[in-house]
């Protein structure tokens, strides 16, 4: 109802405006046709609005930069934040003096200058000494500043020291997945190949004959048999799981029931693909999928696209058991990248900590979409992009209570904001002093849950994260 008042209330402005305009052209109407259309002392009250124009801007915008400079964010928790800030502050005074001094002289002009009947503009065409001055100056000032600021994000992107932990955040529609580099210090191989259950695609020799297994089992899924039973509709195997065995050695076991049309079926196909039927059959998978489909089309059937779709996932497949055959014989040759992965930590959480006082350098990468990890409090941001990893390097120096202690003695709040947990609805928004804490964020519209895309992120000292890394899982 407010919103509609506000709504109404702008709508009746405005038609008040045009009436007032309206009314002044029928008055300028009466006016004799050899007066001045526009009066002297007109012309003076604009000059004098657009001055008194200028001051409230320029006051509003001071008064706008002293109010909510409560909202901004602290100063940086990050060495190299603290590099970022300076430059963002050197940066911020050239421009706004510049602005202020440019628009200043703007409404003055327009004020002082106001046309007076009469008096005639000095006409001033050119000057070479003004050109060089207006061209030299900003051009020297922006190499200047353009120096420094290349200079820093060499220092930053380029640190000399090695980093002291190696974390990898793997980022997706609509999450993170954190890797903490094991006891070797070094993040071990992975590829998108390993996908699935394998949340970042760390390519350890055992993660690679598992997704090989998977693969093959999604493609034909095939069963070595002992013994089978038929009945009149009906054909039973009892056996275990062909891909399992001759990758995994493991002994899985299956028991399949056919009808007789499927078990026709399964012998054509399984004979084209070379199984020796009397003891191996395929089963189940995309082959049989696009088999039956197949055979349907031939009948009359009509799929759609279907087919096309499972032989695309087919084709899939294949290429995805290629590159993990090529993996294996890259194994077989460097087996120590590989071997690597073996103790890395992957946390599944939307919660990790990290040391305080320890140079730490992040990995990402994608899986679908580019996103950008975004460190706001750390000053460090970095796009994840599909097919490619990328870095950034920074030293947390504050823990999250000195964080929080700084940013209530700088004068910050934040909105700690409750809602109704069964409706969502908020109920109260109220402000605090302080801050709600590290976080990652994803600092591109990636997709409807782009707002998702959070990390808490909690810095220690060094004993607690030795304690909590301690207690996670590695991965083999």
């Amino acid at each position: 109802m407010e919103l509609l008042l506000i709504l109404l209330a702008i709508v009746v402005a405005c038609v008040a405006v045009v009436k007032v305009l309206k009314a002044k052209e029928l008055v300028d109407a009466l006016k004799d046709p050899e007066s001045e259309p526009i009066s002297s002392t007109e012309i003076r009250t604009n000059a004098l609005g657009w001055l008194v124009f200028g001051i409230v801007l320029f006051v509003m915008a001071f008064v706008q930069m002293i109010v909510f400079d409560k909202y901004m964010l602290p100063s940086a928790a990050s060495v190299h934040g603290e590099d970022i800030d300076q430059l963002m502050k050197i940066t911020m005074i050239l421009i706004m003096s510049v602005f202020f001094l440019t628009q200043g002289l703007l409404f003055w002009f327009g004020f002082k200058y106001y046309f007076k009947p009469g008096k005639k503009a000095f006409w001033f065409p050119h000057d070479n000494r003004l050109e060089m001055a207006w061209t030299i100056v900003p051009a020297t000032v922006l190499i200047l500043l353009i120096t420094y600021g290349m200079s820093t994000w060499d220092d930053i992107m380029n640190p000399k020291a090695t980093p002291d932990l190696k974390v990898e955040l793997v980022s997706e529609q609509f999450g993170w997945t954190t890797r903490f580099a094991g006891a070797d210090s070094t993040l071990g191989e992975a590829s998108f190949a390993l996908y699935g259950k394998n949340a970042v695609g760390i390519a350890t020799k055992n993660a690679i004959l598992d997704r090989l297994a998977e693969c093959k089992n999604n493609n034909t899924v095939v069963i070595s048999f002992a013994s089978k039973i038929e009945t009149d509709s009906t054909v039973t195997f009892t056996g275990i799981n062909h891909y399992d065995k001759k990758i995994l050695g493991k002994d899985v076991p299956m028991n399949v029931t056919l009808s007789k049309i499927a078990f026709e079926n399964a012998l054509v196909l399984s004979k084209k693909r070379g199984f020796d039927v009397t003891s191996k059959l395929i089963v189940k998978g995309f082959v049989t999928d696009s088999f039956n489909l197949e055979a349907e089309i031939a009948y009359g059937w009509n799929k759609g696209n279907k087919l096309d779709k499972v032989e695309t996932s087919i084709k899939n497949f294949n290429a995805n058991v290629l590159r993990l055959e090529r993996m294996l014989k890259d194994y077989a040759q460097h087996p120590e990248k590989y071997d690597n992965g073996k103790d890395d930590i992957v946390i599944n959480d939307n919660n990790i900590k990290l040391p305080k006082g320890k140079s730490i350098e992040f990995q990402f990468r994608s899986k679908d979409v580019i996103h950008s990890a975004y460190f706001p409090h750390f000053r460090a941001q970095m796009n994840c992009v599909p097919g490619m990893k990328t870095n950034f390097t920074f030293t947390p120096n504050e823990t999250n209570e000195e964080f929080n202690a700084k940013a209530i003695e700088e004068g910050r709040v934040y909105l700690e904001i409750t809602r109704d947990e069964n409706t969502g609805e908020i109920l109260s928004s109220v402000e605090k002093l302080g801050s709600t804490g590290y976080i990652l964020l994803c600092n591109k519209v990636c997709g409807s849950s782009h707002f998702n895309m959070k990390v808490f992120i909690d810095v220690v000292e060094q004993d607690e994260f030795d304690a909590w890394i301690a207690a996670q899982k590695t991965f083999e």
